[in-house]
């Protein structure tokens, strides 16, 4: 590569660099060096080494955020197969294709505030549409936000409806970038839909749904702003690793514990990441 080319590289490259460092990197190291201290806000700050780690391991209250954290990670192949299949239904259509998207992207681009207030009147445990539903069939109701795990699932639910449009769009582009010589020539020789989706479709897939793993995953472990809007007051141990991250951080102030169960949180997503990552190398 010339050097005028290597130069036009690193300039074009050096936008994303400073951006990365200023808004992820530079937070990260800042958001350690915290976890190190004892944070008083009116006096002097006092190191304390890995004293806020070690406390993790004695906080029942994170073990059933981090527990719930992973539970919530069920949402991501829930969400794949959801996704898979509408798009899947909607590449072949003649007529509607934009009107199927548009519709169901309509969750994706809903704010979240809004999504949270209309669940929560489908979830209410006493005049709710689903406790109608489901009190006139089985005569029984359903605490969708106070019970737990009756709320994990509440959230799962909201999860779902709020992504599956996101990922749907993104297996639509993938569905549209496999060759139609190849699913031609395969029903040409007699595959039925199954047989041309289980040996065709997901192997040429399997990129698109690793990356669809790596950001659902990523989502589910950072949930926060579906709980804060639908459980707010439900008990600490209900709740995720980053509702409990902001607890300890901005109702508890006790920032550098904040801070500690932040890196845990960077750590898990980065790794999570990381697995998958290396899965779609494999796949090449």
């Amino acid at each position: 590569m010339k050097l005028a080319s290597k130069s036009s590289l690193v300039l074009f490259l050096l936008p994303t660099f400073v951006f990365i460092f200023l808004f992820s990197s530079l937070p990260t190291l800042l958001a350690f060096s915290i976890s190190l201290f004892k944070i008083n806000f009116f006096g002097k700050s006092e190191f304390v080494g890995l004293k806020n780690f070690l406390r993790l391991f004695y906080d029942k209250y994170f073990y059933s955020a981090l527990i719930n954290s992973f539970i919530y990670l069920l949402v991501t192949p829930v969400l794949a197969l959801i996704s898979l299949t509408l798009a899947v239904l909607i590449k072949d259509l003649q007529r509607g294709q934009n009107f199927f998207k548009t519709i169901y992207f309509l969750p994706v681009v809903t704010p979240v505030i809004i999504s949270g207030i209309m669940w929560r009147y489908i979830f209410n445990e006493d005049s709710g549409f689903l406790n109608y539903v489901i009190s006139s069939f089985f005569n029984t109701k359903v605490n969708w936000l106070t019970s737990y795990p009756e709320n994990i699932f509440s959230i799962m639910i909201l999860t779902i409806w709020r992504g599956f449009g996101y990922y749907l769009i993104i297996f639509f582009a993938g569905l549209m970038s496999i060759s139609k010589d190849i699913e031609e020539a395969a029903i040409l020789d007699g595959a039925g839909f199954f047989r041309r989706m289980f040996f065709i479709v997901l192997p040429q897939l399997k990129p698109t749904l690793t990356l669809v793993f790596v950001l659902s995953g990523s989502a589910a472990i950072k949930l926060f702003t579906e709980i804060y809007i639908l459980i707010p007051g439900a008990p600490l141990s209900h709740k995720t690793m980053v509702y409990y991250l902001y607890h300890q951080a901005f109702e508890r102030f006790d920032l550098s514990y904040g801070s500690t169960i932040g890196i845990v949180v960077f750590v898990i997503t980065l790794g999570f990441s990381y697995l998958n990552l290396k899965l779609i190398e494999r796949e090449r």
